[in-house]
């Protein structure tokens, strides 16, 4: 009920190309941040300050584009996909975005960032990756930077893995909940995970 009211009294964001991406996400069954969890990120940006966002998995371009649009944050993102790649890049034309979107195509346990002074990395990408994406590309945060993770309650699968009838999902929830142990445990970062869209962490790195 709660969330049904906020639906109603929160603003949408306002620009074409925002049901253009969702639409495309349904159509071709791709993966995008929920509204509540895309809005969570865009303001957490804004109140950081932040210039510069790394983005681990861009897929169709969707939550790259809006953070260009609504914040004042330069992106770099990276996608492994070759045909999302495509999609990202002429969804982010589309946009008009070009110029605040630097698209990166490569799996992110290959790619090399020079850069050292990012003020947030936000991973979204394949699950079973996440602590090495993590503790890879921690090194290119400022102090005092975040590192966002999505998707850490996996549709309510981790509080309640004992539900799940598939191996190979059980095994991917396992791997998220040790992800979630290891960031909260994290000696180098203060971190929490909140019950936003589809599970997102903070990790400040100290």
């Amino acid at each position: 009920m709660n969330q049904e009211y906020l639906r109603n009294v929160n603003k949408p964001f306002d620009h074409e190309i925002v049901a253009k991406l969702k639409q495309q996400a349904k159509v071709d069954q791709i993966p995008i941040m929920t509204d509540e969890g895309i809005h969570f990120l865009i303001q957490l940006i804004k109140i950081h300050n932040a210039k510069k966002v790394l983005e681990i998995g861009t897929a169709i371009g969707y939550s790259s584009i809006l953070m260009a649009l609504f914040t004042n944050a330069e992106v770099t993102s990276i996608e492994r996909n070759e045909t999302l790649f495509k999609q990202a890049n002429s969804n982010i034309e589309f946009a008009n975005q070009s110029n605040k979107i630097r698209l990166l195509l490569g799996d992110a346990n290959d790619v090399i960032i020079d850069d050292d002074d990012y003020d947030i990395i936000f991973i979204d990408a394949a699950k079973s990756s996440y602590i090495r994406f993590f503790e890879k590309f921690s090194k290119n945060l400022k102090t005092g930077g975040l590192i966002v993770s999505d998707n850490l309650l996996f549709r309510g699968m981790v509080a309640h893995p004992e539900d799940i009838e598939s191996r190979n999902r059980k095994q991917l929830v396992k791997k998220i909940n040790h992800y979630n142990e290891f960031i909260v445990n994290h000696p180098d970062f203060d971190s929490y995970i909140y019950d936003i869209g589809d599970g997102l962490s903070i990790s400040i790195k100290k």
